[in-house]
């Protein structure tokens, strides 16, 4: 039962991001109900060495301010299921109760840190609640009861976005092919009404969670842009997150999978009509079918050839805007127009990144090969362009990229470690070191607001079935690095990294039998762990 948790957990969340403001190391005076298994450390008074010779202007101490409750949200194992809300600091609120029935059944998606929405879709049939400290409410979905194929579509729910008291949820009900994506309804639920309604039936997606690729935000987070239709008839839209409303920017034919646009959705390239258009209604014709179009950040635009062996020329321009071209020079081989599919911006050094397709997968070795000898073939090289024509080798991409753009996690070309790179500076924030003894590492990346977990899960050569899990956080405000293993694989995931350098994890509970887990507040540096919750159920799996 664990390994299908844990498989759904990979299932849903890929990269994510989740806020995390800072956090008390104990619990406040009153909350008693987590227990932790050290003993605090004693802390003895200083002696202030230093004898004033005047008299001191009286001086203010500002009160410090609490940090404030994460809640997180579970059921227990109890014959009523009871749903619960706990903090960090092991408050607990009893929100209401479940069938058993509904075990396997139960999802809950954290919108912030003290709402959540709670995905029940026993017999086929959804339902939703608004979870937050004080109970359970039930949203009145367009039709009750409202059909929801589990077997099917249970992987696919997300939420794609959250503006105020709106949230907008998706599912998967037609899968895709090589001609289309995954396609399904959008629904905007009205947290303040408790009520939601169908917004496009149609809309192009990712079969999972991570929707970022097919929709895409105003800087301010109101407007909403994606695609709905078919090849006949492709819709682009956009849905006002705050009055509910949406309206057709453009209507164009083809698949969704060739349609490009902006990280903001402010400018398109639509091929079927050969042209690159934008919200103020500014339209140019592109034409040349031997270039491939990526719209960026600014109102640029990437143009690169479609097939182009060694060295390869990357134009960026700005078809309604006066800025000088900008010439690079991309040292690979492209085919099929395959080039990272990350590439949205120029940076403030006016650099470019851009990673090649794997040499193993390209028909033609590029030449640079020869300059890299420890590149495997599988690897996907980053490079650094810069309009002088140079290219540096940053990395090796391994796809686990923050929401911004800002920060991703390399594999170093020499094959030595991993590490977090920071786009905008341009330098790692630290390295994780490759044990060479160990192999097929498993990597996966959670981009929180206050810094960023990343784990990593090798296997042990000759050992079938035998891992072992390494465990990195860094924290913005410290600029602190944190390193340790999981020796017992205690961890089933973290749900939370606070400003302190702890984390609010899931762990397998001792008895290898137990379905269920204990919710702790774990302290990576000391080894400190506070139960906040025992034996209950892991519903929880926000990206």
């Amino acid at each position: 039962m664990k390994q299908i948790v844990s498989l759904l957990f990979a299932m849903t969340i890929f990269l994510s991001a989740c806020a995390s403001p800072a956090e008390s190391t104990s619990a406040p005076v009153g909350q008693d109900n987590a227990t932790s298994t050290s003993q605090p450390a004693e802390v003895l008074p200083t002696e202030n060495i230093a004898i004033a010779t005047f008299t001191p202007e009286p001086t203010t101490t500002p009160t410090p301010v609490p940090p404030a409750p994460h809640w997180y949200w579970t059921v227990d194992d109890s014959d009523t299921a009871k749903v619960i809300a706990v903090t960090q600091f092991g408050e607990r609120r009893e929100l209401g109760a479940l069938e058993q029935s509904d075990d396997l059944h139960t999802y809950a998606i954290s919108l912030d840190h003290e709402r959540a929405l709670l995905f029940l879709d026993t017999d086929n049939s959804l339902r939703i609640y608004l979870l937050t400290p004080n109970g359970m409410q039930k949203i009145a979905l367009p039709s009750d009861p409202f059909y929801f194929n589990t077997e099917a579509w249970q992987p696919s729910r997300a939420v794609i976005a959250t503006h105020g008291d709106n949230v907008l949820f998706s599912y998967v009900n037609e899968g895709g092919s090589n001609l289309m994506p995954d396609r399904g309804p959008i629904l905007l639920l009205d947290l303040t009404t408790l009520t939601a309604k169908l917004i496009d039936e149609l809309v192009s997606r990712d079969a999972n969670s991570n929707n970022r690729n097919w929709f895409r935000a105003s800087p301010d987070g109101r407007y909403l842009r994606y695609m709905n239709g078919d090849q006949k008839k492709m819709e682009i839209r956009e849905l006002d997150m705050v009055t509910g409303e949406a309206r057709t920017l453009f209507t164009t034919t083809g698949s969704s999978y060739y349609i490009r646009t902006s990280p903001q959705g402010d400018l398109w390239y639509l091929p079927a009509d050969h042209k690159i258009v934008d919200l103020n209604g500014n339209q140019t014709d592109f034409t040349d079918e031997s270039q491939a179009v990526r719209p960026l950040k600014d109102g640029n635009v990437a143009v690169y050839p479609q097939e182009c062996m060694d060295t390869c020329e990357i134009k960026v321009i700005a078809p309604f805007g006066n800025a000088t071209v900008l010439t690079y020079t991309f040292p690979w081989v492209i085919e099929f127009a395959s080039i990272y599919n990350k590439l949205d911006q120029v940076l403030p050094d006016q650099s470019l990144l851009v990673a090649g397709r794997p040499s193993a997968f390209l028909s033609k070795s590029p030449a640079a090969v020869a300059d890299y000898p420890n590149l495997l073939g599988e690897d996907s090289p980053l490079f650094r362009l810069t309009p002088d024509g140079r290219a540096r080798l940053v990395g090796i991409y391994t796809g686990n990229v923050s929401d911004d753009g800002r920060y991703m996690l390399l594999r170093s070309a020499d094959q030595s470690s991993f590490f977090i790179y920071d786009v905008i500076a341009d330098r790692p924030l630290f390295d994780i070191p490759i044990d060479t003894t160990l192999e097929d590492y498993l990597v996966t990346t959670r981009f929180f607001d206050t810094g960023i977990l990343v784990n990593l899960s090798p296997s042990v050569p000759g050992e079938k079935g035998v891992y072992r899990y390494f465990y990195h956080t860094y924290v913005y405000e410290t600029s602190t690095s944190i390193a340790w293993e999981d020796v017992n694989a205690e961890i089933g995931a973290c749900s939370d990294l606070l400003n302190a350098g702890t984390l609010v994890c899931w762990f397998y509970q001792t008895d290898p039998t137990s379905i269920n887990y204990d919710l702790i507040r774990f302290d990576p540096v000391t080894g400190t762990k506070v139960t906040l919750l025992e034996d209950v159920w892991w519903i929880d799996f926000t990206p």
